[in-house]
């Protein structure tokens, strides 16, 4: 269930700036949403949730939650028993490995046909059969350009760190999103996409894939 590839350095790193909805209580969906045709088993978004255009950073959202907030821990997460890492839902008991509509950030706050990604479909993204990637900066933001080999259009993901207690952290350095499958593994954690100007990962531990921490939401449909 894991991807990992090296990229040639075509840029060096450069600060990150972008339109970061950190605090926000509100993600509708931008006028300039758009469903990208990758030539892939489904559409990706053009921005992230809560963002206002491709190279914005959006919002950032715990696993299994549907909005953001100021403060990202253990004791804050919807789904935990007070201030343990022990999950009330979406556990070894109750059996469910992905996030039911309700608690899908990209569904509640985007409407229509959007949710998040599992597992399976960031896999695919990230198979270099059927993408290239491609580090670039825009907007003077640093991430990946993704292109579909079919239809030779493209995604920008740009690097957004993650919310961790009440701080943003890596956002200059990493690129991370949530999937909306479990661990079952490791219940308190969920799958996500992970890269730096070097490596791509879909995983669970390379950064702290604690469900509770705020990462940023690529939708598809």
């Amino acid at each position: 269930m894991k991807k990992f590839f090296v990229m040639a350095l075509s840029l060096l790193f450069v600060g990150t700036v972008g339109n970061a909805k950190v605090n926000g209580t509100d993600s509708e969906p931008s006028d300039d949403v758009e469903a990208v045709d990758l030539g892939l088993s489904v559409k990706w978004a053009n921005m992230n949730v809560g963002a206002t255009k491709d190279s914005g950073f959006g919002s950032y959202f715990a696993w299994g939650e549907v909005k953001p907030k100021q403060f990202y821990s253990w004791g804050t997460y919807v789904w935990s028993k007070g201030d343990t890492q022990y999950p009330l839902k979406y556990t070894t008991t109750d059996r469910k490995t992905q996030l039911v509509p309700s608690d899908d950030a990209a569904r509640t706050n985007w409407g229509g046909e959007w949710r998040m990604p599992t597992v399976d479909e960031f896999e695919e993204l990230t198979d270099l059969t059927k993408c290239d990637w491609e580090w670039i900066t825009k907007d003077g933001v640093n991430g990946y350009k993704v292109t579909g080999k079919k239809t030779g259009k493209s995604i920008f993901l740009p690097i957004t760190g993650f919310r961790f207690y009440e701080a943003v952290q890596f956002r200059a350095i990493n690129g991370i999103y949530w999937s909306s499958t479990l661990d079952t593994g490791t219940p308190n954690k969920a799958w996500c996409l992970e890269f730096d100007f070097q490596n791509v990962n879909v995983t669970t531990g390379k950064l702290s894939s604690n469900r509770f921490s705020g990462r940023c939401i690529r939708a598809v449909k």
